[in-house]
């Protein structure tokens, strides 16, 4: 009786968290999204540096969800913009995502960004190969040289049926030069409500320690950053009750 129910209330699921762009920083402060200097175009308008590095995240030991992605950041006077590819999963099911993002200031402490993103899904279990669309809008308010404010949405504009539509805010505080405090928010379509906070501290010029934990699920992150000369390298360690241990890395070039 129970497998009949089962088989009869069955739902197409989708794994949407496992192709948003990593970024290994907002992963250690707490898996941030508004916040994201990766994730959030809009943070684009605020830099001068232009980035490209490679990124993986290992999610609980298991190469079978492991992402592996490439990003570039690309500000610049007349359009910034930014790029991502991901792919995720093994042989038998595969996701491979492209994102391009643009942002323009629109004030001197205001800026607004979009961003376009094509996944590809291919799968044992499916005959032909599943293709998404989705575009989202963010936000980020330098409101003095100590608060910044930034928002985006996720699946805003989707093709997919199963993709929950979400809103992320966050307020980020620089105590110091060498501490910033971070806090967000989420709420989706499916009435989840999510919390995270994070934090940063330099401990040594070029070295630093980072912080973070997420409730829903419950989950503390830890991260260290080091810069030498051009290069940047991140960790991220996220620890789940049930599930174990998850691990990223990035390696990046700034110009």
């Amino acid at each position: 009786m129970f497998l009949f129910l089962f088989i009869s209330q069955s739902q197409a699921v989708y794994p949407f968290d496992e192709v948003k762009s990593i970024d290994v920083r907002a992963l250690s402060l707490g898996q941030m999204q508004a916040l994201s200097q990766l994730m959030n175009p809009a943070f684009l308008s605020f830099s001068e540096q232009k980035q490209l590095g490679v990124s993986v995240f290992n999610r609980f030991e298991m190469k079978e969800l492991s992402t592996q992605s490439v990003f570039g950041l690309i500000p610049n006077r007349l359009l910034d913009m930014n790029f991502h590819l991901l792919v995720f999963g093994y042989s038998d099911y595969q996701l491979i995502e492209g994102q391009a993002g643009f942002a323009r200031k629109l004030s001197s402490k205001f800026s607004i960004g979009t961003s376009v993103s094509y996944l590809i899904e291919n799968s044992v279990l499916e005959e032909s190969t599943r293709k998404y669309l989705h575009a989202d809008i963010s936000f980020f308010w330098q409101i003095n040289e100590t608060f910044g404010w930034a928002l985006t949405t996720e699946n805003l504009i989707h093709t997919g049926n199963s993709q929950p539509v979400s809103c992320f805010s966050g307020l980020k505080w620089q105590l110091n030069p060498v501490t910033c405090f971070l806090l967000e928010s989420g709420y989706d379509s499916q009435k989840r409500f999510s919390v995270c906070a994070g934090v940063e501290y330099e401990i040594v010029k070029n070295l630093m320690v980072r912080g973070g934990f997420r409730n829903n699920p419950q989950t503390p992150s830890l991260g260290f950053a080091y810069k030498l000369e051009h290069w940047n390298i991140e960790t991220a360690f996220l620890f789940h009750q049930a599930l174990g241990l998850s691990s990223g890395i990035s390696v990046s070039y700034i110009f």
